[in-house]
């Protein structure tokens, strides 16, 4: 093995260091160029696999509650109520402890705000921005489909126990 600083044949042990964020494996003349790397021990840990379960019979009416959602309009609604204020985007900002460039962007519905925001805008307002969202019932219907190699694993798995 060489030295990778100066190239000589390294005898013994080379030493491990580290120059300018490298590691290398350098002699004992080049050790001095850089910081000598700790020696880390060499236990393995490994981490517990997690347990993934999948239901075994699954329903076929899936019911999503999507709870309350942003509405629709939410960027005119919050340039009108500003506007009518006679506030500035500055001033709404300082109102709110946010940014000026966060209330550009949502007037531009160039972004959706984050939850914490919306509750700041409906305080300094006193209105809603969020809506309840209906219980969606969707429908699921098993189709006569040929098996994947997963269903013929899971299949197995069952015949074996």
């Amino acid at each position: 093995m060489e030295c990778e600083i100066c190239g000589r044949p390294i005898r013994g042990k080379g030493f491990k260091i580290l120059v300018e964020g490298s590691e290398m494996t350098v002699c004992e003349d080049c050790k001095n160029y850089g910081i000598e790397k700790p020696k880390v021990s060499q236990k393995k840990s490994f981490a517990p696999r997690p347990i993934i379960s999948k239901p075994a019979n699954r329903p076929r009416d899936l019911s999503i509650d999507l709870g309350e959602e942003l509405v629709e309009n939410f960027h005119i609604i919050i340039r009108r109520e500003r506007e009518r204020r006679g506030w500035s985007q500055e001033d709404l900002a300082k109102k709110i402890q946010e940014k000026v460039s966060l209330i550009k962007k949502i007037e531009n519905a160039e972004i959706t705000p984050e939850p914490e925001v919306i509750e700041k805008l409906e305080r300094v307002f006193d209105i809603k921005l969020r809506e309840r969202v209906e219980e969606v019932k969707v429908e699921t219907k098993r189709v006569n489909m040929t098996p994947t190699l997963g269903d013929i694993v899971v299949i197995r798995r069952k015949r074996k126990s």
